[in-house]
């Protein structure tokens, strides 16, 4: 007889159970929930943020609708004008831009957006609110090409500092 054969069988080890989980596999469970609890509140944020912003332009696209049945320049000029107020003084109540008209009102627009949108080019238009009616050179497809711009350029997290006018 072989001196190996009197050996004991090979005893293989247990298989490594999956539960209780290595410190390791905790700390990723932890992390990704942490990640994902951020990533929600964050785009939950930036959604309600944002639902001024679509509002506005949902109510700009049925302003252009209505000029497009009717071919009333100045009332659109009106309304569009009243829209822009409506959205500032909802989003930045401190700037108190109710009480703006004219080059002024055009020079906040811009610097809400940070870039030079109303006083050149086509906002200019809304400058002819304030004088006679001549439909002739108003440009409206300009007009919401430009509110659609303007919405996209305006941060709705300015702080007050950023968002006052700097006269």
């Amino acid at each position: 007889m072989k001196p190996l054969d009197q050996l004991p069988p090979v005893r293989l080890p247990e298989a490594i159970s999956w539960w209780p989980l290595a410190i390791g596999w905790w700390l990723v469970i932890v992390v990704s929930l942490l990640v994902i609890t951020i990533l929600t509140v964050y785009l939950c944020r930036r959604y309600r943020a944002n639902l001024l912003k679509r509002a506005t332009l949902t109510e700009a696209q049925q302003l252009y609708q209505q000029f497009l049945l009717n071919k009333n320049c100045h009332n659109y000029l009106i309304q569009y004008n009243q829209l822009l107020r409506r959205f500032c003084v909802q989003q930045f109540p401190e700037i108190h831009c109710a009480s703006l008209s004219g080059e002024l009102w055009l020079k906040q627009l811009d610097t809400l957006a940070e870039q030079p949108l109303f006083q050149s080019g086509a906002g200019r238009q809304l400058l002819t609110i304030y004088q006679p009616n001549d439909e002739k050179n108003i440009d409206i497809a300009a007009l919401d090409l430009l509110i659609k711009q303007w919405l996209a350029k305006v941060s709705t997290q300015q702080s007050k500092r950023e968002a006052s006018v700097r006269l």
